[in-house]
This record gives C-alpha cells, structure tokens and sequence, in this order.
C-alpha cells in the first residue's frame, strides 16, 4: 500500500470542474426534454407543436446548459483548490494519515 501524502491542487481543481460542468449541462439539457414533455402532454401532440416547442426548449437548454456548464467548472474549480489545499493542510498537521491506495 502506499499513500499519497500531497495532492497539486490544480489537478484536483480541474477535475471537479469537469465534472461539475458535465452535471450542469446534463441538468439542463434533461430539464428542456422534460419541460417538452410536459408542454406535450398539456396541449396535446401535434407535430407543429412538437416542432415549435421541441426547438424552442432545446435551444434554451443547450444555452442554459452552456451558461450552467461555465458556472459549474468555475465552482467546481474554486472548491477543489481549497479541498486540495485543506487535504495538503491536514496531512501535513497529522489530522489525517492520507489516503492510501494499492497501486499493480
């Protein structure tokens, strides 16, 4: 077993910020599918309605998908610099031992 005593914070950073961006373009994309459905099931389907709304709901998801994806990696960024940082931090005071992993 060996144990990772450090961790570069900017690695850790990029990865939470990936994948808080994934989470948050899927959310939207998945709230816009829904909001057609439910635009669907009131007023009944007809193609023009698909169309109209199918179109409208997907453009505003994929934007708020993007806006929301930007916003993510931003947060996710900061907040895996400062766990990285109080990980590296608590190591080095003894609070914790580190994670240890078996490497083949």
């Amino acid at each position: 077993m060996q144990t990772i005593k450090n961790i570069y914070p900017k690695s850790v950073a990029n990865v939470y910020g990936f994948f808080l961006a994934l989470v948050g373009f899927f959310t939207a994309i998945g709230i816009a599918v829904t909001n057609i459905v439910n635009i669907i099931m009131t007023e009944g389907f007809t193609v023009s309605a698909l169309l109209v709304t199918g179109v409208f709901n997907l453009l505003m998801g994929v934007l708020i998908g993007l806006i929301s994806a930007f916003a993510g990696f931003f947060i996710g960024y900061i907040s895996g610099l400062i766990l990285a940082w109080f990980y590296n931090l608590a190591v080095r005071l003894r609070l914790i031992s580190g994670l240890k992993i078996e490497m083949d």
